[in-house]
């Protein structure tokens, strides 16, 4: 789809008059040349005016009217919004545009490769001023409110640098984690496209996205190997940045938590220009944020008090992204963004001391980085050949230094570097002409590279330098694809309770050099019965290997003290923790299938639901057998530990790992008395399944002539369950400590007169279940409100001209998590994976057009 955007605030009324002169010509040139001179964002795919003529427009015109002579005798129609104007034709719209409000139509379907195709599979479409008008900051707030994501994984808010879970705060990123299946297992482009990976975890860091450089981002909450790869098991989020821009927008933004900490500075530009054949966009961001600790949060008191819960953070970020038509036919895209992120955090190990006297202060500095030009060449009869490649990286230096009687008894520098290369050519065009419309077909190949250095060094007292892990893991990958969509019933055929039947088939095979090769099938169904209900399905095929940090990292080992194990250790004596990485880990699987059904009544324009049901099952997953280390001595997990061994036992455990032993437990260590010893190093987990609902709710309604309403409401229920190996107990996931509740939603109120808006949001999130002492006990679930408001000033131009001021008030009742049973004092009293310890903030964004 193209879209022209907006240089200035647009107007409900289709904005002032101007002077036009364009020539009579193609349509899609003329409508361009009307959204460039008015600043008007313009709304239209390349079929929908493909030879269509525009007469010539000459005279003084608002934006709408401008549009409307264009129109004329061209069999399509505009839809006149606020923030755009929608082009389609006269009849019933298919796929996600017609399904969709106008603030959504502008896309181009995410879960499919055929242009102007639709995604058998339910799509979440969040564009950038909807993310705004709910108070939200960047992408990786924003992926943490879906109701179908999982805030475990990768996750700055992850307390303790990690440990709940399996939750990791490595580096202070934001990767998405759909259906908790782990941030590895969905994947998440750039404008189509693969970036780097973020840290040790095979995920992607959507916060090293400024959210002013995005048009919006698409999430497809479904199995999408077939078409994007192997790592898109639970999903593949789709982040668009903003292609053409003309003029510049800067931003500033001061916020701060009520209880204390979080206090934020942000500052943005985003500056833009067009010329004859093409367009750039740059937009720069830069944030400040500061810790959140236990001493300002009532409900960890009973720690250190500068222990901290949300690291202190400071993050600059770089976009750019424009296109050129070089020659007829030819055009040159371009995208790339750099990421620079410092984050600080203090561990303590005793709730009685700091981490400078008793603990470790780890700092982070995170540099990445992404390049991709494409070429795309339009062919005879309707194809489109494309060629790109990426470049990228994406580096975490880490320094920690470890206290103990406030002196530095170790130094750990840990190094990971990712680096990742992608060639990728594809063809899409039609096929031949079917009763419902004419088939379409989409091929591509490629190959891509990725590379972990590891790279980590411990110094210790003493000054001796001695290497904790030191590897270089480098994965080629060679992959080719196909997709076909079939329109058995269309515009031209349809019947009584066939509108449109459409069916979809997709493969795609990747070789992985040392791991094995694979292909992996999808097929999808679209079914209109009618021109207000849509039924969709989809099944297809997963496979991922295991990540290059699950299959090198070294195998490491802790001395835990006896009382944080719930049942107790033998003797009360301390245990020994075997974590990391396994290099026989074998390939992991999957089958997915999803069915949808969406209704958009003809008695309630603007309204349409949608509710949809999925099935993951999911085998060898790779994961650490044991979620919570206290319940790492339950019978069930029998075969991962030895109770009571010998010093022989110890001692040959200790030799076969190369890092040596950690001495978490207080006291001196003595070989002969260990309580037991526990391997949670990585495994294939026999089997894992995670089926639930998901419900969407989208209303838009005009009131009156200057009042608009607009309402968003997003449910999800979530069951999953895993068995580690056949003969063991099934172990529920959902809705037990750590792990994704069964129940998760959010539903958000937008009221909008002429330039000013008001924004109410309440989202809930489900309490679960703390299994890991007896007997188990209840955690609460997490509710929030927030407000917004934004009013955009009438004047365009002058000093107070596209000014636009946003009062935002999040979390309004300062609900608290619910606190946890702990046997360690200095452990966090919350579930940090699920509920946020930030609190009330409240905030003041003003930006300006210029």
């Amino acid at each position: 789809m193209s879209a022209m955007t907006i240089a200035t605030p647009a107007r409900a009324d289709g904005g002032q008059r101007q002077e036009y002169n364009v020539e009579a010509g193609n349509l899609g040139d003329a409508l361009r040349n009307v959204s460039r001179l008015s600043g008007r964002e313009i709304i239209f795919s390349a079929e929908a005016v493909n030879g269509k003529r525009a007469p010539r427009l000459r005279g003084r015109y608002n934006a709408d009217e401008a549009v409307k002579a264009l129109l004329v005798g061209s069999d399509l129609t505009a839809e006149f919004r606020k923030d755009a104007i929608l082009i389609r034709g006269r009849s019933d719209p298919s796929g996600e545009v017609a399904d969709r409000p106008a603030e959504d139509a502008d896309i181009v379907v995410t879960g499919t490769h055929i242009r102007g195709g639709e995604s058998t599979s339910p799509m979440i479409v969040a564009s950038r001023s909807k993310i705004q008008d709910e108070g939200l900051t960047d992408l990786g707030a924003y992926a943490r409110t879906l109701t179908q994501n999982f805030s475990g994984g990768q996750n700055p808010g992850v307390v303790g640098g990690g440990g709940q879970g399996g939750s990791e705060n490595t580096n202070s990123s934001s990767a998405l984690n759909l259906r908790g299946l782990g941030p590895d297992a969905t994947l998440t482009l750039i404008n189509g496209h693969r970036a780097a990976y973020d840290g040790i975890f095979q995920g992607i860091d959507l916060s090293a996205i400024p959210l002013a450089a995005i048009d919006r981002i698409e999430v497809v909450a479904d199995g999408a190997s077939a078409l994007y790869g192997s790592d898109a098991v639970g999903g593949v989020a789709n982040i668009l940045l903003r292609r053409d821009f003309r003029g510049a927008v800067t931003s500033a933004r001061l916020g701060a938590a009520t209880d204390g900490g979080d206090f934020e500075q942000q500052y943005n530009i985003v500056a833009g220009t067009r010329w004859r054949n093409g367009g750039i966009m740059v937009a720069v961001d830069y944030k400040h944020v500061t810790a959140i600790t236990a001493g300002q949060r009532a409900y960890t008191q009973v720690q250190d008090s500068d222990a901290t819960l949300l690291p202190r953070q400071e993050q600059i970020g770089a976009v750019v992204s424009g296109h050129h038509q070089l020659a007829a036919g030819v055009q040159l895209e371009w995208d790339g963004y750099f990421n620079k992120r410092d984050a600080v955090m203090c561990n303590a190990f005793q709730a009685t001391s700091n981490c400078t006297t008793n603990g470790a202060k780890i700092e982070t500095s995170v540099r990445s980085y992404s390049m991709t030009p494409t070429f795309r060449f339009e062919l005879p009869h309707s194809w489109e050949l494309s060629l790109s490649g990426t470049y990228g990286g994406s580096k975490t230096e880490i320094y920690s230094p470890t206290y103990n009687q406030g002196k530095i008894t170790a130094t750990t520098r840990p190094n990971y570097n990712n680096t990742f290369t992608t060639i990728e050519a594809g063809a899409n065009g039609s096929l031949f002409q079917m009763p419902g419309g004419m088939a379409r077909l989409a091929l591509g190949m490629g190959y891509r590279s990725v590379k972990l250095d590891v790279n980590s060094i411990r110094t210790t007292s003493t000054g001796a330098n001695t290497p904790v892990y030191l590897f270089s893991a480098k994965r080629d990958i060679y992959f080719g694809y196909s997709e076909l969509s079939i329109p058995l019933v269309g515009a031209d055929n349809r019947s009584p309770l066939f509108e449109q039947l459409l069916v979809t088939g997709a493969a795609r095979y990747e070789n992985y050099r040392g791991v094995g090769d694979v292909l992996t099938p999808k097929f999808g169904l679209i079914y209109k019965p009618t021109t207000e209900v849509t039924i969709k399905g989809s099944w297809g095929k997963s496979f991922k290997a295991a990540t290059l940090f699950q299959a090198g990292q070294a195998r490491e080992a802790f001395l835990a003290p006896a009382f944080i194990f719930s049942p107790g250790s033998p003797g009360g004596l301390p245990v020994i923790l075997i974590d990391g990485g396994n290099s026989t880990l074998k390939p992991e699987r999957a089958t997915t299938w999803t069915a949808s059904v969406g209704y958009a009544p003809g008695f309630a324009e603007g309204l349409r639901i949608e509710a949809s049901y999925f099935h993951i099952l999911y085998k060898d997953r790779v994961a650490a057998p044991i979620s919570s280390i206290v319940t790492a001595l339950d019978p069930m997990y029998a075969d991962l530990y030895v109770l009571n061994p010998t010093l022989e036992q110890v001692n040959s455990t200790l030799a076969s790992l190369n890092t040596g032993l950690t001495n978490q437990s207080g006291g001196p260590f003595n070989p002969s008395a260990v309580g037991a010893i526990v391997d949670n190093s990585l495994q294939n987990i026999s089997r894992l399944t995670a089926q639930g609902i998901d419900l969407a709710i989208d209303y838009r309604h005009k009131l009156g002539s200057r009042d608009q309403l607009q309402l968003n409401i997003a449910g999800s229920y979530l069951e999953s369950d895993q068995q580690l190996a056949g003969g063991m107990p099934v172990v529920q996931r959902a809705g037990i400590i750590y792990n994704p509740p069964h129940w998760r939603g959010r539903a958000a109120a937008t009221w909008q007169r002429d330039n000013f808006s008001l924004t109410g949001v309440a989202s809930y999130i489900g309490g679960t279940l703390d299994n890991r002492f007896q007997p188990s006990a209840r955690v609460g679930s997490f509710t929030t409100l927030d407000a917004v408001a934004r009013i955009q000033t009438s004047e365009e131009r002058g000093l107070l001209g596209g000014v636009d001021v946003t009062l935002a008030i999040q979390n309004i009742l300062n609900e608290k998590p619910d606190s946890i049973r702990t046997t360690n004092p200095a452990a966090f009293p919350f579930d940090s994976t699920n509920y946020s310890s930030i609190g009330r903030t409240i905030s003041v964004t003003i930006s300006k057009t210029w």
